[in-house]
């Protein structure tokens, strides 16, 4: 075998013996290789890993909710009237509040007469007992009252109890 750089036919290296042919053939000899191609080893570089953000993340929601504040009718500036007989209320019923400025509130929301009807009725609705509790300020107008009071009937409460303080 003649190569053609003075070594004459006799001088074989036993790696071009080994070697397979490079391109075509009949991939008996085929050369695999293990090298990622570049443009991988360039995405994998720039790729951000987001999954200590989105830890974080929950971590974050997780600790307000759990730290929000919820505003309780009972902690609610209201000047209730003034009893010297009193009698405990189920403990499960809804609580309407009624404040100053003669505001329905359920469940610390707002609401008109209308959207108390349908909020009462939805709560009244999940197998509670039916009582409704009316937790008035002193200063509300008397109509006012009577109209929560139907709203509470006509949302099928069967009970409807008016909370006062103690004298």
């Amino acid at each position: 075998m003649d190569y053609g750089d003075g070594r004459g036919g006799a001088v074989a290296k036993a790696s071009d013996k080994s070697r397979p042919p490079r391109g075509g053939g009949n991939n008996r000899g085929a050369v695999v290789s293990f090298r990622r191609p570049r443009f991988q080893e360039e995405e994998e570089a720039q790729a951000i890993n987001i999954s200590p953000l989105i830890d974080v993340i929950f971590i974050l929601l997780i600790f307000f909710i759990v730290t929000m504040e919820f505003a309780d009718s009972a902690a609610m500036k209201i000047d209730a009237p003034k009893s010297s007989q009193t009698e405990a209320a189920d403990p499960d019923a809804p609580v309407v509040v009624i404040d100053a400025d003669s505001n329905f509130i359920l469940d610390s929301a707002r609401l008109d007469a209308s959207g108390l009807r349908v909020a009462l009725a939805r709560r009244l609705s999940g197998g509670r007992a039916g009582a409704v509790v009316l937790r008035a300020d002193s200063r509300v107008p008397v109509d006012r009252l009577v109209e929560a009071m139907e709203c509470a009937k006509s949302a099928g409460a069967r009970a409807i109890y008016v909370s006062t303080d103690k004298k």
